[in-house]
């Protein structure tokens, strides 16, 4: 009966490709991960920003010019949002509760008169819709000091188009646009995709194997049946009783099997908890194989059947073959015995040849049937008989070979070595004369009524001893199978190659792809880039109230102690032969240095600690923040009379790609360089850009006596411009910066998932195949045996098996 236990074979099947399925879907979730990381990392903002500004706002920030301030610098971000602006403080219900309104985040301008917020931004000036300020106070203070930077910068409605850009990447895109962690999020289920499919691999072959292996037995057992049918004739014709029982034996045996056959053939895969009942079915078809084969050989020879030189030889063959072997050892002596019994070895093959033809003279054609086969009979009885006796001849002579020879020191072995070296070596012997069919002829001797063991294992003791190098024999003496392995096919290795090379060099190349066309930005410290010269320099005010050197300095034909633009641009060139951390501009700039009397613009207090430099009338002075953004508010006036190209008509601020560059003049004839006016915008990450207020509010006074003409400023502008280049470069940053490693590694690792699950998908195909295939060869040479089958004279199994009738009873016997 089947056993109540086993599930439909279809459910079976697709149990066993659960796991390659789970693979594939691992393998399509990387590609689904990488698809979507690879659309984050290099993601264009493209949604605009709504602003809600109050009325009269300073600084020139107004609803028309903050609008227009954010379409002049293209401002988009990933997803829209209001930002509404106020001078007011903030209450507590807006920065802590949310409460502010249709707007998502609501910033405040106004500033506390004593702490204008220089150094630590206040995250109340900053709320969100429906959210505590505190809870997001990153976010918050960025957003604050970003407006700040601005602001000093002397911006006003670009001051707010900055907070705005700020606050889109900190606060309102939601969305993670780092590589590194797109790229571990498409690796993981990648390679645990890789690593299930490898398990899966792994027990499909062993279940492959599995299988081979219980079709093989069931293909020993349906040739052990059908010998066992056809001897049926042979084995009644024999008056040997034992031949006899053996034959009933086998018979009985292979209804057994039988049965554990029909049982295992009702699962479609077979699990390793079967292993042990394949294990146990594989070796009882083994030997009933070669009980089968034995009855088989005994049979004929017993009766006297044409085969029976065949089975001489089987036992012969070995024999002689070990012989020879041993005579290339023995002494003349020994070796004259070996021959002669040789000989009579190969004699008693010769009467073997002829017994059969014995008594078929013309004359004896009407000779009674019965008589001449009991002739038959007893003709090969006593030739076995002799037989036997020659092989005990040969006993003793090899072991007085063994005795009279041997090995001395360190390489005679001991008993149990040299019976296991023996007996390996004539298992051996058997397999390679059998081309692995056998390794023991025991059972057909036991079956011929021939002593066991045989005189071959007794030659190879000889050989053993005789021998020398007995360590590397021991070594070797293992058995056939941990010997015999499966080397890799070239088609094989090429094939796993290329599954493990072609998806790498697939997101390779695909990386390489997507960094050529990528235009990304990177942190704060990288090699810059510049390499822009000054485009133009003019110079508002009077130069000349620039102190110069009395005597000019020796070096360059172009040194002057005026500022030209071929000086400025030859300082700056020549600072980078000395400093690899140096270089142009980024962007065309257009300069205007601007010759200012610092009294007719702002107040100042000298705050220099160094008792030398307040005497030489140098160090630092310091100017009122405030005073000092109503100061540049004045300069950009005043600047744009003569160079109204200088700022824009709608917003009053510097326009992209001009600046202005202030030197103040001190009433004792010293100067000192202010902050850099520039149409940039400070906005991101790490931008270096009016975050050092202090480098406006606190200029270093410069004074130039006779004696100490080493520094001018034609030599500190050009410093100062290199120095805006640096920040301008690192400008603009986002949170998640992207150099061109991350989108490398984000593509790569996206097409490598795509290519790889592509290669698992073949892989579990061509597993499917293999498996179908082996089924179907080994289905149809089980279908013909079955039609042989069921062609004999009784019932042999039953349903499930590889037979169709079904025994009647424990045992079948013959109808």
């Amino acid at each position: 009966m089947a056993d109540p236990a086993a599930p439909p074979r279809r459910k079976q099947l697709r149990a066993l490709w659960r796991s390659a399925w789970g693979a594939l879907a691992l393998a399509g979730l990387a590609v689904g991960f990488g698809v979507v990381g690879y659309g984050q990392v290099t993601a264009e903002p493209e949604h605009r920003v709504e602003f809600v500004v109050d009325d009269g706002l300073p600084y020139g920030i107004t609803q028309e010019s903050v609008e227009y301030a954010a379409e002049q610098r293209g401002l988009r971000v990933y997803e829209p949002f209001t930002l509404h602006v106020v001078e007011r403080d903030l209450d507590w219900a807006e920065h802590y509760r949310g409460e502010i309104g249709e707007a998502d985040v609501l910033l405040s301008m106004g500033d506390d008169v004593d702490d204008p917020d220089l150094s630590l931004s206040d995250f109340t000036r900053v709320a969100f819709d429906g959210e505590d300020s505190g809870d997001h106070y990153r976010a918050a203070t960025e957003i604050r000091a970003t407006f700040i930077n601005n602001r000093t910068l002397g911006h006003g409605p670009s001051a707010v188009v900055g907070a705005a850009t700020t606050a889109a990447d900190m606060y309102v895109d939601g969305g993670n646009r780092s590589a590194l962690f797109w790229g571990s999020l498409t690796a993981l289920p990648l390679f645990a995709a890789c690593g299930v499919m490898y398990l899966w691999l792994r027990d499909r072959r062993a279940e492959r194997e599995r299988k081979r292996r219980f079709d093989a037995g069931r293909l020993r057992l349906a040739r052990s049946v059908l010998e066992v049918d056809a001897l049926e004739a042979r084995v009644s014709a024999t008056a040997d009783r034992r031949l006899r029982n053996q034959w009933r034996g086998v018979r009985r045996r292979s209804m057994e099997l039988a049965r554990v056959e029909r049982d295992l053939a009702q699962w479609a895969v077979l699990k390793p908890e079967d292993e042990e009942a394949l294990a146990e079915f594989e070796a009882d078809t083994l030997e009933l194989h070669r009980r089968a084969d034995a009855v088989a050989a005994a049979a004929e020879l017993h009766a006297g059947h044409a085969g029976s030189r065949t089975v001489l030889d089987q036992l012969a063959a070995p024999v002689v073959q070990a012989v020879d072997d041993v005579l290339g050892h023995a002494d003349v002596s020994e070796s004259r015995e070996l021959r002669e019994l040789r000989g009579e070895l190969l004699g008693l093959l010769g009467e073997a040849a002829t017994a059969n033809d014995e008594g078929t003279e013309p004359n004896d054609a009407e000779r009674d049937d019965d008589a001449e086969a009991a002739g038959l009979v007893e003709r090969h009885a006593e030739l076995l008989s002799r037989w036997n006796d020659v092989e005990a001849r040969l006993i003793d002579t090899a072991r007085r070979l063994e005795r009279a020879g041997g090995t001395t020191g360190q390489n005679i072995p001991t008993e149990e070595e040299l019976r296991a070296a023996a007996e390996e070596r004539s298992a051996e012997r058997l397999r390679a004369m059998t081309v692995g069919e056998t390794e023991s002829l025991t059972r057909l001797r036991t079956l011929l009524g021939l002593a066991t063991p045989g005189p071959l294992k007794a030659l190879e003791r000889v050989m053993t001893v005789r021998e020398t190098g007995f360590g590397a024999l021991r070594a070797d003496a293992t058995t056939a199978r941990a010997r015999v392995s499966e080397p890799v096919s070239p088609t094989a290795k090429v094939g796993i190659g290329l599954g493990i090379v072609a998806p790498l060099a697939v997101g390779l190349i695909a990386g390489w792809i997507a960094v050529a066309d990528a235009d990304t930005n990177t942190r704060y410290g990288r090699t810059l880039v510049g390499d822009q010269p000054l485009h133009s320099l003019s110079i508002y005010g009077d130069l000349d109230l620039v102190p110069a050197a009395d005597e000019e300095p020796e070096g360059s034909p172009l040194r002057t102690p005026e500022i030209t633009l071929d000086y400025v641009r030859y300082a700056m060139d020549r600072s980078l032969r000395y400093s690899d951390d140096r270089a142009l501009l980024p962007d065309r700039l257009d300069l205007i240095v601007a010759v200012l009397p610092i009294d007719d613009y702002a107040d100042y207090t000298d705050i220099e600690e160094n008792p030398e430099r307040r005497a030489a009338g140098e160090g630092r002075v310091e100017i009122d923040y405030w005073d000092m953004l109503e100061a540049y508010q004045q300069i950009k006036t005043d600047v744009a009379v003569e160079y109204p190209e200088l700022l824009d008509p709608v917003t009053g601020e510097v326009v992209q790609g001009q600046a202005v560059m202030p030197i103040w003049i001190f009433p004792d004839g010293a100067w000192a360089i202010g902050g850099t006016l520039t149409g940039e915008i400070s906005a991101g990450v790490d931008s270096r850009l009016g975050t050092y207020s202090f480098s406006y509010t606190e200029p270093f006074r410069r004074a130039v006596p006779a004696e100490r003409a080493d520094l001018t400023a034609a030599d500190v502008v050009p410093y100062e411009l290199q120095n805006l280049g640096r920040i301008m470069e690192y400008n603009h940053q986002e949170t998640g910066p992207e150099n061109t490693s991350g989108i490398f590694w984000t593509v790569a690792l996206a097409f490598w998932a795509g290519a790889q699950t592509l290669v698992l998908a073949g892989v579990a195909v061509v597993e499917s195949g293999r498996r179908r295939a082996g089924t179907r060869a080994s289905r149809a040479q089980l279908k013909d045996l079955r039609a042989q089958l069921d062609q004999l004279p009784w019932g042999w199994t039953c349903p499930g098996s590889i037979w169709s009738p079904c025994w009647a009873g424990s045992l079948a016997t013959p109808r």
